[in-house]
């Protein structure tokens, strides 16, 4: 097994990049979603899963320029729905932000605002096995992992196996604990990737289990992981289960 592609998602909700390399902190990869944006009003963080809302966020995307200050908003490039790029110093990202929603938001630096782990794995194989129709790495975008990984001499839902074991990639160990569960937001669009209303279901049909031990099925595809021994990863690096 190796990693097969790394991502990252500098704007909690918004589309990621794509890395070759990425420095696995404690707390999840360096630069990974340490902003965010935020009602002015309510003061709380916009979140993709309040589709009806925040929904098209996903449709927008976001890289660092560089990763000497994940956290200057000078290092940070977003490319919204419309194709306008623009820089998180620049004096109108706000007002561009807010008009994309349609109401009063800012983009703000954060601790970080993970819904369950800080990292999130995903194997080309479980993908495969949803039989959609899609490439691997279009359907692939849908679930938003950080890591890839390839299996090429296993098939199906290989990670399933791997909670509760140790996870070696790199010079990092990470401990998968949980299966991740499924919501609408693999039915959105994912800026090139189309919206699949049926995706849910198709998830739910191939694979409904249990996300913990003694949780009730749910239709799941990775794993959450945490993170015993940071370290580094490259895109081809070995991947050792124990």
């Amino acid at each position: 097994m190796r990693i097969d592609q790394l991502w990252r998602y500098p704007v909690k909700s918004f589309g990621g990049e794509r890395i070759d390399v990425a420095a696995i902190e404690a707390d999840g990869l360096r630069g990974d979603h340490l902003w965010a944006l935020v009602d002015a009003e309510s003061g709380n963080i916009a979140s993709a899963k309040r589709f009806r809302r925040y929904g098209l966020l996903l449709t927008c995307s976001a890289r660092l320029l560089s990763d000497d200050d994940p956290r200057d908003p000078a290092a940070l490039e977003l490319t919204l729905a419309d194709g306008t790029v623009v820089r998180g110093d620049d004096p109108e990202v706000d007002d561009l932000l807010s008009k994309l929603v349609g109401h009063d938001v800012r983009l703000e630096p954060r601790d970080r605002t993970y819904d369950e782990a800080p990292l999130h794995l995903v194997s080309r194989s479980a993908v495969e096995a949803l039989g959609t129709g899609d490439p691997t790495d279009v359907a692939l975008r849908r679930f938003r992992p950080q890591l890839v990984i390839d299996t090429p001499d296993t098939t199906g839902f290989v990670e399933d196996e791997w909670i509760g074991r140790r996870v070696s990639v790199g010079s990092a160990v990470l401990e998968p604990h949980k299966r991740t569960a499924r919501c609408v937001m693999v039915t959105l669009p994912h800026q090139e990737v189309p919206a699949r209303r049926e995706m849910l279901r198709e998830v739910t049909a191939a694979h409904q289990v249990p996300n913990t031990s003694e949780g009730k099925p749910m239709p799941c595809i990775g794993v959450y992981a945490s993170v015993p021994t940071p370290g580094d990863v490259t895109v081809g690096d070995s991947v050792r289960i124990a």
